[in-house]
């Protein structure tokens, strides 16, 4: 069976759930192709800079493990 996509009104959104509404929000997200979605200028500049200042210094830098371990320690 085709699934038939509906609109829902803003009133329809705002009495959604906050779980619901971030699913929809989530959906919406994962809809749209990685290609168009625009990276903002500022962004793509604090990329750069980041990635020279690893060129630069790469001792500075940690590995993803050692990040997430001091993110997520183990107990």
């Amino acid at each position: 069976m085709a699934h038939m996509a509906r609109t829902l009104s803003k009133e329809e959104i705002f009495g959604l759930s906050a779980e619901a509404r971030l699913h929809l929000i989530e959906s919406l997200w994962d809809s749209l192709p990685p290609d168009e979605v625009p990276i903002p200028e500022e962004h793509k500049e604090l990329i750069e800079q980041r990635l020279e200042d690893h060129r630069r210094n790469p001792d500075q830098s940690v590995s993803w493990e050692e990040f997430e371990g001091e993110l997520f320690p183990r107990r």
